[in-house]
């Protein structure tokens, strides 16, 4: 549902067996990807959407996103997402925050992500345009701080390798950026994943995967600590960092 204020975009979603894990709870990815339907919906109301680009010669592309979880909502629950474009935009560099919230209106998670428009055939970011930068809001929410500067990539301790697929990739035929976190996450061991939960993740992207690429994923664990990074014939393109806490037995599947 779209609330009169443009400035701010309201979507209810339901979580369904394809957004949770084994335990019952969102997926890291499906947070990914709910976050993104948000952030392509209302760019869709603002007549700001990648195929409204494209038209240009141009496209949106996600440099980076922080997601902050404080409670992990299970299948069958819904949620409500509000997303809106932050009064941290500036230049070529155009900000964009979340919060999901509970059917009590309790924050259950909150992120930002960093956007930038490239020029397809430069591959150059290019200016954001007036009309976004108008719809700039600041709801008062407390919204979680995304790393200026690249982050750390790991000790190469744990080593994955993936192959890009058709369903990996997105209009510009290159695998999108959940496709990413899908593989950091499938990298973790299962023993890991078996008896922890996700608190907090940051991913940086830096370069592109085409269909058909080879991957490998990179990762060190240090405690709960985790810091991955996504490589392509050597070269660096994506470095994903990680907390996790110790699952909450009360509230995923037996």
């Amino acid at each position: 549902m779209v609330g009169m204020d443009l400035r701010i975009f309201h979507q209810d979603v339901q979580i369904g067996f394809f957004d949770a894990d084994v335990k019952l709870r969102v997926s890291p990815t499906a947070y990914w990807r709910i976050l993104q339907n948000a952030a392509a919906g209302h760019a869709a109301l603002l007549s700001a959407a990648t195929e409204e680009l494209r038209k240009a010669g141009q496209t949106w592309m996600l440099s980076k996103l922080r997601l902050e979880v404080t409670r992990h909502p299970l299948l069958g629950e819904s949620i409500h997402v509000e997303t809106w474009p932050s009064t941290k935009i500036k230049g070529a560099r155009a900000y964009r925050d979340f919060v999901l919230k509970d059917d009590a209106s309790n924050i259950c998670a909150s992120a930002s992500s960093l956007w930038v428009i490239v020029d397809l055939a430069t591959r150059r970011p290019v200016r954001i345009p007036d009309a976004i930068v108008s719809l700039c809001h600041d709801p008062g929410y407390v919204i979680p701080a995304i790393t200026d500067s690249w982050l750390e990539a790991p000790a190469p301790a744990l080593k994955t390798v993936f192959t890009a697929y058709w369903s990996d990739a997105d209009q510009n035929e290159h695998v999108n950026n959940v496709a990413m976190v899908r593989w950091a996450i499938d990298a973790l061991p299962v023993s890991f994943l078996e008896t922890n939960q996700l608190v907090w993740a940051e991913a940086h992207y830096r370069a592109e995967v085409a269909i058909g690429d080879q991957v490998e994923v990179d990762s060190e664990i240090a405690a709960m600590s985790v810091k991955q990074a996504i490589t392509k014939h050597g070269t660096i393109v994506a470095i994903v960092h990680s907390g996790w806490c110790s699952s909450d037995p009360s509230t995923i599947a037996p």
